[in-house]
């Protein structure tokens, strides 16, 4: 059976040693390549790289740009969709046993077959199920988690439905639905809608979906227009993180985790938690915390400052070990598999957030909602309000973001910045 992945083709260099990215197909010992550029209909992104700006995953079977490349999220998503798109042609081969053939499958995977008539029409369900089988082959157990909860949304309330069933009418009765029936808030209920979005362009992808019915867009049905999806910004002052730091809780409990999680937060630049679970001793040498974040593959280099330092003081004795994590969330005993790390994210950051509630109510803030989010944000508010840096990170800045905080502070002199945080920390 034939297999595909996808790759930076460094058979081929080209100019300024970059690398273009590629869909390798192999059958039978022989292999061909499709770069993406090929394949993309948006001719104004370009799959190029070099080495170091390509990050593959564990199973060997694809990868993502990192954050240093131009377009890389747009790039990401249509590197999702293309694999996505080559397995299930072979899928569709495989249930109809029909034998492979490089020269069918470039004309399924380039479009140029026409497959869509009545008797191809396929249920919504079944679709779906295809599109997430691909995804999580490739590991992408978070996005694929996605589609799952959109897919049981759907079968729930249109089982039958098919692909060509969805229109304006249709994702407005959806929506309806959701906020009648589900009692689903504008920003639940955008996701899910721009979930089927991304299958109705896979469907057009593969002929299943005829372009000129597209329900989406100014003129059909506007998820901006229709929906408030935004996420309201939440940061909490230097008072309120003062006073979570001094409460006392117990050393091994939940809350002390939870505590522990949120500070390690707020005195390393705001670190996500997957990251700070995914954190291990042998990540930390020469006074300095070194990771990749997650989710945009930006790699990070931040001082241990006193403040840090005396929260790992507290994990280093039970948990010392090089390979071991530095907080007691996963252990790869027990937590093998992507999906199963997945899981444990899931359920430790319920845990951990949960127990931030019950500590703003301890600290007698009960209408505060405290999340390990709220860490990370009020990390970038408080040294934006610090007298030192307050003009200078504005002028830079303009309308803030974490990301945009994150990428500005990392082009500062070593030492500078450690300077303003340790005037912040300073409680």
């Amino acid at each position: 059976m034939a297999t595909v992945a996808i790759i930076l083709n460094t058979k081929k260099k080209l100019l300024n040693d970059l690398y273009s990215i590629a869909l390798r197909v192999t059958h039978n010992q022989i292999r061909r390549y499709y770069t993406l550029n090929s394949l993309s209909l948006d001719q104004t992104l370009t799959f190029k790289c070099k080495i170091e700006e390509w990050i593959l995953s564990e199973d060997r079977t694809t990868g993502h740009f990192t954050k240093a490349v131009r377009d890389y999220k747009a790039m990401n998503l249509i590197i999702i969709d293309k694999l996505a798109l080559a397995r299930k042609i072979l899928s569709d081969y495989d249930r109809g046993d029909v034998e492979f053939d490089f020269d069918r499958f470039e004309e399924d995977l380039r479009g140029n077959r026409k497959k869509l008539t009545k008797q191809s029409r396929i249920k919504l369900q079944d679709y779906y199920d295809t599109i997430i089988q691909g995804i999580e082959q490739q590991q992408k157990i978070g996005l694929a988690s996605v589609f799952t909860f959109t897919k049981s949304s759907l079968k729930e309330y249109s089982p039958a439905a098919y692909i060509t069933d969805v229109n304006v009418r249709f994702l407005e009765a959806f929506e309806s639905w959701l906020r009648n029936n589900k009692n689903l808030k504008d920003t639940s209920i955008s996701v899910k809608i721009r979930n089927i979005q991304r299958i109705i362009n896979l469907a057009i992808a593969d002929k299943l979906f005829k372009q000129e019915d597209y329900p989406f867009g100014e003129k059909g049905y506007s998820v901006n227009k229709r929906l408030n999806h935004t996420t309201r910004k939440r940061s909490v002052s230097k008072d309120i993180i003062t006073k979570l730091k001094n409460y006392k809780t117990e050393q091994g409990s939940s809350s002390h985790l939870a505590q522990s999680i949120f500070m390690f937060s707020y005195y390393t630049r705001g670190m996500n938690f997957i990251d700070i679970a995914g954190l291990r001793w042998s990540d930390i040498y020469d006074n300095e915390i070194h990771y990749t974040r997650k989710k945009t593959g930006q790699h990070f280099t931040i001082t241990v400052n006193s403040y840090s330092q005396e929260l790992l003081n507290q994990y280093r004795n039970e948990y010392s070990k090089p390979d071991d994590y530095v907080f007691p969330i996963y252990k790869d005993s027990i937590f093998k598999t992507a999906k199963q790390k997945y899981e444990r994210k899931k359920s430790a950051l319920k845990l951990v957030n949960n127990k931030l509630k019950d500590l703003a109510i301890a600290i007698g803030e009960p209408k505060l909602i405290l999340t390990t989010y709220v860490s990370r944000h009020s990390y970038a508010t408080n040294l934006k309000k610090s007298g030192v840096a307050t003009a200078i990170i504005s002028e830079a800045l303009g309308h803030t973001t974490e990301l945009q905080t994150q990428t500005y502070l990392d082009e500062f002199e070593k030492g500078v910045i450690e300077t303003w945080e340790n005037k912040m920390f300073d409680m």
